[in-house]
């Protein structure tokens, strides 16, 4: 994806067991709007070490990147010879390694010549997707004479060879009557005319949508080799993502996969940052400003690291996309009430094991977290012995969960736990496994919604449980008894003590509520090249957005762009009259700002004005003018250098239409 090998082509463990005489009180965390609270839940995470897996390919890391990212990944690249210039030096300081790439064969010699002058360098890359014209455009027999003297590299420095990187291409190169759009039959070939070569990894490029890289990698395999898949995102223009969420999704569940796969060794999502921004088509920015995460980028940061020695500790909870392997199945964000994955795409025959470590023999529950448009079966098996079967409703979505539940006999030890689907059609989110006559974990599920506007006194507090008892829920000093579900409706804003009992039982749980009062419309608006991206933190959606009183979008999500001009005044409404709007005067201007700053050498200008060249001035504190003169202006941003002078700080002055001075 990449078009020369120094530049981007940015074109674009355990479960709190379950104690039924337990008191805890727990604060419900404010979410706009609504609040949120999972009753006797506690998240099982496996301890979050960083991947060794995981990195990210790209060539513009600033230091902040760096420091703020190094936590979560461990290589990368950036398609050249050698690291970017901003880390050229200090890259080493932050366990993260740096991977080499000649992109064709005239990048060898430097790929040489870095390797020899950093010790650090444990993998090479090499070709850049050779079968795409316009990319390395490499015929499998030119690639194989280049990687003689490739492999000489490795072999010489005592490191490891990655590649050619293949993609199914439409303009490709042609050898022999064969034209190799295909990249398993360009592989073929190399490795028939490379018979001397010696290739340690398996590189692969993939842009497929849904859950489409499962077929790539398991065809990948034939090569008896571990694989690197070394550029990822979901960029399919026969099924295009339309939004961030869409791309959330496909890399939560893409990311899993990988992570999960015991034959993949390395993986890196394409890219850092492009030139259009996070918000703009193929959605597919991990960073944003300097130093910082995008919506993307957190969910990249958050996928469960791999673990092959990990045992579940029963009882306790197994979060279903945390297998220790799998057959068929695919996860994806949840939207149950807990939890991050669930896994989905289920099959007949499909499978999952995990490793869990049993405290005690006994008879234990086992309840599973179920959602899907048709009836299905899950066949429970401990050590390859079926133990229970479970027969899983339809619940009307794929996204609408419910828990169900059985019983099952478990030995004291270490075993492994599979979940095989006999009769498919729907998703499961986590199983939990507890003692017989224990409260399960997440037995309560409770929604608060604040009033709808301010003085209505119309909150609510709703309780849905998984078991049936009689019990009894006191909110300041006021019972209700239920066995399953209630809502309690007419509750003035503020602070409520709330308990629920069980009759004929000690057992208590409490917590102390806020229910919030109305929200007023509230958001944020950033200013990027004549658009202004809205992001509505507090009102009800749908939201009403004018432009110079225009209405020119009606949206259900809280995230929107427009395009715009100087001096356009925009207002937001929310679907409540009473939430009042939220306004934005575009002064583009004032949207004029240097990046990264304070900056090592090489910063941007950008500016959302409509210029293609700017005046520049550059001076110092005491105003001795160094630098006069014009720069043009690409995709809203101006690149300058001030690698060759002394640190300190400057005054940058931008001229044009309105002149402003920036402090560097």
């Amino acid at each position: 994806m990449i078009h020369n090998s120094k530049f981007l082509k940015l074109i674009l463990n355990n479960l709190l067991k379950p104690i039924c005489y337990f008191y805890n009180k727990v604060w419900l965390i404010k979410k706009t709007g609504v609040f949120l609270l999972l009753f006797f839940f506690i998240l099982h995470i496996n301890s979050q070490t960083k991947s060794y897996k995981r990195g990210v390919a790209y060539g513009y890391h600033s230091i902040n990147d760096m420091q703020n990212f190094s936590s979560t990944i461990s290589w990368w690249y950036n398609w050249a010879s050698e690291p970017d210039s901003a880390i050229k030096n200090t890259y080493q300081n932050y366990g993260v390694d740096f991977t080499p790439m000649a992109w064709n064969a005239q990048g060898i010699s430097n790929v040489n010549a870095w390797v020899n002058q950093d010790s650090n360098v444990k993998y090479i890359l090499g070709f850049n997707e050779p079968n795409f014209i316009d990319q390395a455009k490499m015929t499998p027999t030119e690639a194989a004479e280049a990687w003689i003297e490739f492999q000489e590299i490795a072999e010489s420095n005592n490191i490891k060879t990655v590649g050619p990187a293949v993609n199914y291409c439409g303009d490709c190169v042609e050898e022999n009557g064969t034209t190799y759009n295909n990249p398993f039959a360009y592989l073929d070939s190399f490795f028939v005319a490379c018979t001397d070569c010696n290739v340690d990894y398996i590189a692969l490029h993939w842009y497929g949508s849904g859950n489409s890289i499962v077929g790539y990698v398991n065809e990948a395999r034939k090569y008896n080799k571990p694989i690197w898949v070394t550029e990822i995102a979901s960029w399919d223009s026969s099924n295009p993502v339309q939004n961030v969420e869409e791309q959330k999704k496909y890399l939560a569940g893409t990311i899993n996969f990988l992570e999960r796969n015991p034959d993949v060794y390395r993986y890196s999502w394409f890219i850092g940052r492009t030139n259009s921004g996070p918000n703009v088509y193929p959605f597919i920015d991990l960073y944003g400003a300097d130093g910082e995460l995008t919506e993307l980028g957190e969910v990249y940061t958050k996928i469960p690291v791999y673990d092959a020695n990990y045992n579940f500790q029963i009882p306790g909870k197994i979060e279903a996309e945390e297998y220790y392997l799998m057959n068929g199945l695919f996860a994806e964000i949840t939207e149950d009430t807990n939890g991050f994955l669930n896994l989905g795409w289920t099959d007949n025959n499909d499978w999952a094991e995990y490793k869990i470590n049993v405290s005690e023999s006994g008879t234990y529950k086992i309840a599973a977290r179920i959602a899907g448009t048709n009836t299905g079966v899950i066949d429970v098996q401990v050590d390859g012995i079926s133990e229970v079967i479970m027969n899983t409703p339809a619940t009307g979505g794929w996204q609408n969960w419910q828990t169900i539940s059985n019983e099952i006999q478990l030995t004291e030890g270490e075993h492994i736990l599979k979940i095989l689907i006999k009769d498919a059609g729907f998703n499961i989110n986590w199983i939990d496994i507890y003692k017989k006559g224990v409260i399960q974990s997440d037995n309560f599920n409770i929604e608060v919604i604040g009033e709808t506007c301010p003085d209505k006194n119309n909150g609510k507090i709703s309780i849905k449980t998984n078991e049936t008892y009689n019990y009894n829920v006191n909110i300041d000093g006021v019972n209700y008894p239920f066995t399953s579900n209630k809502t309690i409706e007419y509750l003035a804003p503020g602070f409520y003590n709330m308990c629920i009992t069980i009759s004929d039982s000690t057992f208590e749980q409490c917590y102390t509520i806020q229910l919030p009062e109305s929200n007023l419309v509230a958001g944020k608006a950033t200013v990027t090249s004549k658009i202004v991206t809205i992001e509505m933190t507090q009102g009800t959606g749908p939201f009403d957005v004018l432009v110079n009183d225009e209405n020119v979008i009606n949206s259900a999500d809280s995230k929107f762009n427009i395009e715009v001009k100087h001096g356009d005044i925009i207002h937001v409404k929310s679907s409540k009259t009473c939430e009042g709007v939220f306004s934005k005067t575009v002064d583009l201007f004032n949207e004029i700002i240097a990046y990264p700053n304070p900056t090592n050498g090489q910063f941007e200008i950008s500016t959302p004005l409509d210029q293609k060249e700017v005046s520049i001035s550059i001076y110092t504190i005491n105003f001795n003018l160094i630098s006069e003169k014009k720069y043009q202006v690409y995709n809203g941003k101006i690149l300058i250098s001030l690698e060759d002078k002394p640190s300190g700080i400057y005054i940058a002055k931008v001229g044009g239409k309105y002149s402003k001075n920036i402090k560097i």
